[in-house]
């Protein structure tokens, strides 16, 4: 009979006892019974205790805490004028709602956007950022700052990296031909450089304006072409601008554009070749200046004329410069009178001079005055 009760008890403890110490745990360990339901969306998402079990160990208690496992991304290498596209994921490791006030970033090139404004503790987020890649090359970083009610990181920056390269390289990208006397021929020359793989081939090269030609001719060698662009002699004297346009067999950059700009000098030179007043009240005192350059010994000015008769010039004698070749410097001072209407500025100053090549010399002058 001892022997019997013996065995039953002992066979009681062996398969009761264990049930009774897990139900002694599951309060403790509540996912125990939660993670056998994770095929449900709903228990998965919806479930704070969950959230709370798989990120007991980093929540920030008493606050929000923004936080991004991944801040930056590495694009690598992009071309010029490319759309790139990125989601960041972002969580709320705090114990209280995360608030996402305002996004800004450091260009007009990207525009960041997020998906959510209010997290819950322990819910994620995103923040989709676009950007489109300009004329620049060269390693490239990008920031989107994200401002939130994280007091310890109330500003939260995240960047976009990498590298933004061209089928094509043209050196130098702008062609400047500088100060070219009355008659002269000048030349400039340009690299178009392919990417290390590519096959380039310059297919045209034309101009913008008629006063410069261009011709094109291919280095085996060096794997590149030489563009040489001609400005013609009979150019009249002033300032010219214009775009050489090459054309390729690239994909990417079937046509590059290299701006060039120069200067035909005659007897005088004067700056800058229009006057901009801009916005100015009408009773405030305002002046700007125009510099005159007598580039021949034997040059003057004979008069000066500005119009119309609200604004006043006044012909200074500038110190002298030495920039080697002791022109002389005069400046003229163009003002408005305090009893000028309200309106736009179109007037004109016109310089008189000696010089049979530039006997006047004409400056617009423009802006607009305000009433105060």
């Amino acid at each position: 009979m001892k022997m019997s009760l013996i065995l039953q008890v002992a066979i009681g403890i062996t398969f009761f006892l264990p049930w009774t110490i897990y139900d002694n745990l599951k309060p403790h360990y509540p996912s125990i019974h939660e993670f056998s339901n994770l095929c449900s969306a709903d228990d998965k998402y919806n479930d704070s205790s969950i959230t709370k079990g798989k990120h007991a160990k980093s929540l920030v208690e008493g606050q929000p805490d923004l936080f991004c496992e991944e801040p930056v991304y590495n694009f690598g290498k992009r071309y010029k004028y490319e759309n790139i596209k990125h989601v960041f994921v972002f969580q709320n490791r705090g114990t209280k709602e995360l608030k996402i006030e305002k996004i800004e970033s450091s260009c007009g090139c990207i525009i960041g956007e997020t998906t959510v404004t209010n997290v819950d503790p322990g819910m994620s987020g995103t923040i989709v950022v676009n950007y489109r890649t300009g004329p620049d090359t060269g390693t490239m970083t990008k920031s989107i700052r994200v401002y939130s009610n994280d007091p310890d990181a109330p500003v939260y920056t995240l960047q976009l990296s990498g590298e933004i390269i061209e089928d094509i390289t043209i050196h130098p990208r702008q062609i400047k031909f500088g100060y070219v006397s009355l008659g002269e021929k000048a030349h400039a020359e340009l690299e178009v450089q392919p990417r290390p793989g590519f096959n380039l081939e310059v297919k045209e090269v034309l101009s913008s304006n008629p006063i410069v030609s261009a011709k094109h001719k291919k280095d085996k060698q060096k794997n590149k072409y030489v563009v040489e662009a001609t400005l013609k002699d009979n150019t009249m004297i002033g300032v010219w601008t214009g775009n050489l346009y090459i054309h390729t067999n690239s994909e990417r950059q079937r046509q590059v554009i290299v701006p060039f700009t120069g200067e035909v000098l005659g007897d005088v030179q004067v700056y800058p070749h229009r006057l901009y007043f801009g916005s100015i009240n009408r009773t405030s005192e305002c002046g700007k200046s125009v510099l005159i350059t007598l580039l021949k010994k034997n040059i003057r000015i004979n008069k000066i004329e500005v119009q119309p008769g609200f604004l006043v010039s006044e012909l200074l004698a500038e110190p002298h410069r030495d920039d080697g070749k002791k022109n002389v410097i005069l400046r003229v001072v163009i003002k408005i009178k305090k009893d000028a209407p309200a309106g736009k500025i179109n007037g004109i100053l016109k310089i008189y001079t000696n010089s049979e090549i530039q006997p006047i010399i004409e400056v617009p002058v423009s802006g607009e005055i305000i009433e105060g």
